[in-house]
């Protein structure tokens, strides 16, 4: 997100198809994520959302705040992988 360079390092680009949603599959990369990015060192890790907030809260993840980028409203969101 250009805009939030104080924000780093992002989580993105995780995309689940529309007929296999609903199986875990995204908690499952997110999860996976993390947990590799913890074990480079990485004490939090940020992303924004247009609508999967439940999904990433569902993991651990804390809405942060809102933000108006790319011509639509997102959801910023941290996760503390320290503690």
């Amino acid at each position: 997100m250009d805009t939030r360079l104080d924000l780093t390092p992002w989580l993105s680009g995780v995309y689940v198809k529309h007929g296999v949603r609903g199986r875990g599959i995204a908690a499952r990369l997110v999860r996976e994520a993390m947990r590799f990015a913890a074990g480079c060192g990485v004490q939090t890790l940020y992303l924004y959302t247009n609508g999967a907030e439940r999904v990433y809260e569902a993991t651990g993840w804390q809405r942060i705040g809102r933000e108006f980028y790319e011509g639509r409203w997102t959801t910023l969101m941290a996760v503390d992988l320290a503690g």
